[in-house]
């Protein structure tokens, strides 16, 4: 059995986590912090400029999707869709075509697959729908995102603000405390009850994302029986609802099916002394009680990028890799970094590992590193994920790239 360890607990690793546990090895995950599911808007952008299936053909050699190649994305996506119907959170669109899905601003963001509650907003769909906020619900604002989608020409059928069953309360409530309040019966119950007669004459409603956070998918649609509309959410300000949805069954997944995690420590990368330096044998844990050596046959960083820490600035200019100190594609000269727009796509966005097609880290003159060490995610260089709408595509499909190839 080969003991496989995966470094970063975000939406790459968690994924590639249970890639590998599937494929029947001892698996460990070894995450600093929680990773930025909780951070996401809980879909799967893919490409999110064109059809995601005819854009990724016309992509340089050196991008992550083209080093994973079409048959990983495909095959990822399948098994992401088979993780979350089984988790009863399924999810709608495809690779060939974008769901187009109005944002808490009034935006709207293209993405390629959405939790259902989320999906039923596609504003491709004809039929009429209003937005509505609730009550000491903060950091949404319906009449702003009607505002701006009205703009856009998008015709918004009315603006609502629903009351709450809690009689007294002064204070301010996150998404999450009201997802948490929604998976009680009574609490539907009751919400619905003062929400109906709010309804009349409205087909389709959107609400921030609060219906649910265990089982969202049974509150969504007793939501949508005990009122009769049909119900889409918006995700707001992090902790987004949808994002820690997601964390929450992938996580559940990961430790149902034998994943052991490790969450806290940083990890320091080891290598293998007796293979002349062209083997890593695991990593050393930086615990509070002192290093604790972690050892592996097979590495993958899914530490992701520069906001993730996976790779790091220093202040004397230079640009490293967190875990082996590997070298980053990056331009020389802090002025470099960024251009003085701060909506034009900024170089350090790109900047990264570079990687064969085993996603095996490249040395300067394009030879692996070391023979079992992979990387996938936002560690990757060569790709702008945030302008090209492509973050959790990349994710999926080098992570099961890089397991692929690693236990293949």
């Amino acid at each position: 059995m080969t003991e496989v360890l995966i470094v970063g607990a975000g939406l790459t690793g968690l994924f590639a986590s249970l890639l590998a546990a599937e494929h029947g090895d001892a698996v460990t995950l070894v995450a600093q912090g929680r990773g930025g599911l909780g951070l996401c808007h809980g879909c799967i952008d893919i490409w999110g400029r064109a059809t995601p299936s005819r854009a990724l053909s016309r992509l340089r050699k050196s991008h992550p999707y083209r080093l994973a190649g079409k048959a990983a994305l495909h095959a990822a996506v399948e098994f992401f869709n088979e993780i979350t119907q089984q988790a009863k959170y399924p999810f709608s669109g495809s690779i060939s075509r974008n769901l187009r899905l109005p944002t808490a601003l009034g935006s709207i963001h293209s993405t390629a697959l959405a939790p259902q509650s989320l999906a039923q907003g596609d504003l491709d769909d004809a039929t009429s729908f209003a937005l509505a906020g609730i009550d000491n619900l903060r950091d949404f604002y319906p009449q702003l995102a009607a505002s701006n989608l009205r703009h856009t020409g998008i015709a918004v059928q009315s603006i609502l603000e629903l009351p709450i069953p809690l009689d007294g309360i002064r204070h301010d409530f996150s998404t999450s405390d009201l997802a948490q309040l929604f998976d009680q019966p009574n609490w539907r119950e009751e919400t619905a009850r003062i929400w109906k007669p709010h309804l009349t004459g409205i087909k389709r409603l959107g609400l921030p994302a609060v219906l649910g956070l265990r089982d969202p998918q049974h509150v969504l649609e007793d939501m949508q029986e005990r009122l009769g509309v049909t119900l889409f959410e918006i995700p707001t300000l992090p902790p987004s609802t949808p994002g820690l949805r997601l964390e929450v069954i992938l996580r559940r997944r990961a430790l149902n099916t034998g994943v052991h995690l490790i969450e806290g420590p940083r990890a320091v990368g080891r290598i293998d002394g007796r293979s002349k330096g062209r083997r890593v044998s695991g990593v050393v844990l930086q615990t509070a009680g002192g290093p604790r050596i972690h050892p592996a046959d097979v590495v993958i960083l899914a530490t992701g990028g520069i906001l993730n820490g996976g790779i790091v600035f220093q202040q004397n200019g230079s640009v490293q890799e967190s875990v082996f100190d590997m070298p980053v594609n990056y331009d020389e000269g802090r002025h470099c970094w960024t251009t003085t727009s701060p909506i034009d796509s900024q170089p350090y966005s790109a900047y990264g590992i570079l990687v064969n097609d085993h996603l095996q880290p490249l040395d300067a003159k394009g030879a692996p590193i070391f023979d079992n060490l992979y990387a996938a995610g936002g560690l990757l260089g060569g790709a702008d994920r945030t302008m090209e709408g492509s973050r959790q595509g990349i994710d999926l499909a080098t992570a099961y790239r890089a397991v692929e190839v690693a236990l293949g």
